[in-house]
Parts: structure tokens; C-alpha cells; sequence
């Protein structure tokens, strides 16, 4: 009597792990569906991202082609008017769409085109913008998929439009009898340009420079404040959001940002005015400290010529060191280090001089000429 409980509660348990394996087929199914359809549509993204990168490879080719055209040749052809940039395909494409549009519409006569709108430059671009959004419009229209209303659209904010346009801005209309040439406008006043740009790069800088208090990094060991070793700025009357002057590539960084995270301490900075953080921040040179390089201190006093030149920047971020190499470029160097430093058995011999020096020495050593430029 005891063993059928027993049994009728083995079968109760066995049901209950039958239920429970059937969920988890269930969940088994559910979770293949939902990785497969993840995997594809990781597929379809990476398909679609990789035709965007490509895209954008493309035109990034385009535009380092562009920009290394000798005088701006490429990067010139990019911005001239259709009317120089059209063949000759292109321009009897427009005459014969003209000739027909004023055939096909017969407007009114005060707003024909007249024959002679190759010979007026503003008209011409016009025309050849209509022209192109027409062809856009047509080839919309014959699009099933489309609900046909490109081409109405063309009529209303294109067509009359540009056509009312040329007639009511352009000298166009005194040439219905016969051709009468544009008069074009006076050219800009340069001087007046000039003061122009002057004055709004005065106020841009301005601007700029209320944002900021600027400070120069000094100590007593040959950093004074006239050759300081470096640039900082932080919020106008606040003391975080710290910004350095990189000496490696003349832009600004922000401390948090970097490996420098704060700024020196508040004894080691000098505040200057905006003014002169931009004079300082434009006289690169200022920043480097030059020496001729020779073999050893024994070649120097016998007065034999230094072998090369090497510079120093003390950027914020760390200390770059420089030698000329014969091969005409700047490289890095142990050199400065060595010299300051008493640890080496033959260390070279420096000779601090300034940029003009070290510019005269390179091209007198190597023949190499604006080698300081930085």
C-alpha cells in the first residue's frame, strides 16, 4: 500500500520534468530564432556601415586630391560656375532644352528668353539650374514608385520663377530687338574689405580672449616670465577647466584630457594678459632653445665646427628633444640629455645659441635653408 504513493509521486515529479525539458526546447527554439536573426541583421549593418565607410574613404580621396592640386588647380575647377565647367555636349544640351521649352510653353513675351542669353553669365547659370532641375523632376515623374507630383512641383517653385527672375533682375530684357551687353557692377573695395576682415578678426579674437585668464609657467632656474616655459589658460575668473599650449602641435588641450591632468602650482604661474598670450602663442621660436652640437668638449675648445644643431621644447606634456640629421630632417635625440646629465663617460658638448644662429649654422653644415621652422 506504501509503494503506490511512492509511485503516483514519482510520476507527479517525472510529468513536472517533462513540462520543464518541453519549456526549455521551447527557450532553445525562441533563443536560436533570436541569435540567427541577430547575425543577420549584424550582417545587414555591417553591409551598410561598410558602404558608408567606403563613401566616405571616397570622398576623403577626393578632397586630399583637391587639396594637393599644384596652385589649387583641382580644388579651382570644384567651385567654377556651370559655364565654365560645361563641354560643349553640355551646352548645346541646354540650347536644344531652350529652344524647346520656349516652343513647347510659348509664354508670353514678356517672359521669353531672348537668343541671346549665352552672351549674359548670371542668366546662363540660372538656365542651366533650371535645366538641371528639370531633368530631375522628369526622371522623379517617370518613377512608378513616385506620386507624380515632382514635375508639378518644378512648374511652380522652378519654371516661372527663375524665368520672372531673369527678367525682372537681370539687364535682360533691353535685348528683345537686339543684343545688349551686361554691365557688370563695380568690383569690391579692397581697402574697405580689408578693414572689414580687420576689424571682424579683432572682434572674433576678442570674444575668444574674454573667455579665458591666461598664465605663463616661470621658475628662477632661466624660465622668467618674458621666456616662460609654458602656456596655460583656465575660465575666466574660475580656477578649473585648465588648457595648456601644446609645444609638439601648437593647438590647445585641455589638462583633464591628457597624462598632464592639472595645471603647475599657482606659485610657478604668472598671469599675462590676453594680448601678450597671443604674441607668445604666435613666436613659436620663442619657445626652443637651440644648441650647437659638438663632438666633445675637447673639439670645442680647439675651435672645430660643431657637428650639428639640436633644440629642446619643454611642452607640458613632455619634453621633446631634437637633432638635424644629415638627411635633411629632425629627429629625435639623447643628445640634450647626455649633456645635462653627469652619468655619461663621453657626453657631447652644447653650445646654447638662438634660432637665427641655428639656422645659419644649418646652412653653412648641411646647406639647408628654413630648417628651424616649426
Amino acid at each position: 500500500m506504501e509503494e503506490q504513493p511512492q509511485e503516483a509521486q514519482l510520476k507527479e515529479e517525472l510529468k513536472s520534468l517533462r513540462e520543464e525539458l518541453e519549456a526549455l526546447r521551447e527557450w532553445r527554439t525562441q533563443f536560436e530564432t533570436a541569435v540567427k536573426d541577430f547575425a543577420s541583421g549584424t550582417k545587414a549593418n555591417q553591409a551598410e556601415v561598410t558602404e558608408v565607410v567606403a563613401e566616405v574613404i571616397d570622398r576623403l580621396h577626393a578632397v586630399e586630391a583637391a587639396t594637393a592640386a599644384p596652385d589649387g588647380a583641382v580644388a579651382a575647377d570644384a567651385h567654377q560656375p556651370w559655364s565654365l565647367r560645361a563641354t560643349e555636349e553640355e551646352w548645346r544640351k541646354l540650347a536644344d532644352w531652350l529652344d524647346w521649352l520656349g516652343k513647347h510653353y510659348a509664354p508670353q513675351l514678356h517672359l521669353r528668353i531672348w537668343p541671346c542669353w549665352p552672351l549674359h553669365g548670371g542668366v546662363t547659370e540660372e538656365l542651366a539650374a533650371l535645366h538641371a532641375s528639370w531633368r530631375a523632376a522628369t526622371e522623379a515623374d517617370a518613377d512608378p514608385s513616385r506620386e507624380g507630383s515632382d514635375l508639378a512641383y518644378w512648374h511652380q517653385m522652378w519654371l516661372w520663377p527663375t524665368i520672372e527672375r531673369i527678367r525682372q533682375h537681370y539687364m535682360f530684357s533691353e535685348c528683345e530687338d537686339d543684343h545688349s551687353p551686361d554691365r557688370p557692377g563695380r568690383p569690391t573695395d579692397t581697402a574697405a574689405l580689408q578693414q572689414r576682415m580687420a576689424e571682424a578678426e579683432a572682434e572674433r579674437r576678442r570674444l575668444e580672449h574674454a573667455k579665458y585668464d591666461y598664465f605663463v609657467k616661470t621658475s628662477p632656474d632661466g624660465y622668467p616670465a618674458e621666456r616662460p616655459s609654458s602656456l596655460w589658460r583656465c575660465a575666466a575668473g574660475r580656477d578649473e577647466e585648465w588648457e595648456f599650449l601644446s609645444l609638439l602641435d601648437w593647438q590647445w588641450h585641455r589638462a583633464d584630457d591628457t597624462d598632464v591632468r592639472t595645471p603647475p602650482p599657482r606659485t610657478a604661474l604668472h598671469e599675462v594678459t590676453a594680448d601678450r598670450a597671443e604674441e607668445l602663442q604666435a613666436d613659436r621660436q620663442g619657445w626652443v632653445r637651440y644648441w650647437a652640437r659638438y663632438v666633445d668638449e675637447q673639439e670645442w675648445r680647439a675651435g672645430e665646427q660643431p657637428v650639428s644643431v639640436v633644440r629642446r621644447r619643454r611642452s607640458p606634456e613632455r619634453i621633446y628633444d631634437e637633432a638635424f640629421k644629415t638627411w635633411h630632417e629632425w629627429g629625435p635625440t639623447q643628445a640634450v640629455y647626455d649633456f645635462f646629465d653627469a652619468r655619461p663617460s663621453n657626453p657631447p658638448h652644447l653650445v646654447e645659441i638662438d634660432a637665427a644662429e641655428a639656422e645659419r649654422l644649418l646652412g653653412e653644415l648641411h646647406g639647408a635653408k628654413g630648417a628651424t621652422e616649426l
